[in-house]
């Protein structure tokens, strides 16, 4: 999961200051609804957070890791990473990656805002004490294979066919659609014996009752079948280097 609150909206210049309760439908329908949804699937996340997130929502924070799930650093509000030169990435790297600590957790896991990583990424979170880099394939196209990136760096890319608002946002898919594709990608990814990785939103899939539907067969789907296992990407990488 990707996003928390109104981070990247701040970030991107379309409010110039947090929302006031009650007009945050991201957050206070979007980001609950989700965590019901695993919660019922018993399903373990890593939420990738933006560091400004961590700090002004403790809250929220909290129910995230009281339910078991892990968190991720996904800058601090959520700043296109492709723009960012090598001191403004270590800066925001830094910054966010403590808030997200005393929030309550250090962040093991990073994924790039809009995708992509750059050559000093690598170098960046390394130093910060990531092990995880679940972002964009380092060659920046989509899907590609889990990889060893620096003595304890691994990548773990994702295809963006995974990511909801991929349909339902940019694509203006409708839900069976969707439904239809995500099934697809998970049989050839059983039949390949291959992993598929989900990246959803609060503010895509949590806030519309139909597309929670959309999300809850295919958990649905997942959890009756025996050629599926829901696994952390901590368990993906360690599969990886037992393989």
């Amino acid at each position: 999961m990707d996003n928390l609150g109104d981070a990247a909206d701040l970030g991107r210049g379309v409010i110039s200051q947090p929302r006031e309760p009650g007009q945050r439908p991201a957050l206070e329908k979007g980001f609950p609804a989700l965590l019901d949804l695993y919660r019922r699937y018993n399903v373990r996340i890593t939420h990738f957070i933006e560091g400004w997130s961590a700090e002004a929502y403790p809250d929220r924070i909290e129910s995230i890791l009281d339910d078991g799930h892990s968190l991720g650093m996904h800058g601090w509000q959520h700043e296109l990473w492709t723009a960012l030169d090598y001191d403004q990435a270590l800066e925001i790297a830094a910054r966010a990656t403590e808030a997200i600590e005393r929030a309550g957790s250090r962040p093991r896991a990073f994924r790039a805002p809009g995708g992509k990583r750059t050559r000093f990424t690598s170098e960046i979170i390394t130093d910060l004490g990531y092990t995880i880099d679940s972002s964009l394939c380092p060659s920046g196209q989509d899907g590609g294979e889990i990889c060893q990136l620096t003595k304890t760096l691994w990548s773990v890319p994702w295809e963006w066919k995974g990511v909801d608002a991929s349909h339902w946002l940019w694509q203006k898919k409708d839900n069976a659609a969707v439904e239809q594709d995500w099934m697809q990608a998970l049989d050839t990814a059983a039949t390949e014996d291959k992993y598929f990785l989900f990246i959803w939103h609060p503010h895509v899939m949590g806030i519309d009752a139909d597309r929670l539907k959309v999300g809850e067969r295919i958990l649905k789907h997942v959890t009756s079948h025996n050629d599926f296992e829901i696994v952390t990407l901590e368990q993906l990488i360690n599969a990886s280097r037992s393989s």
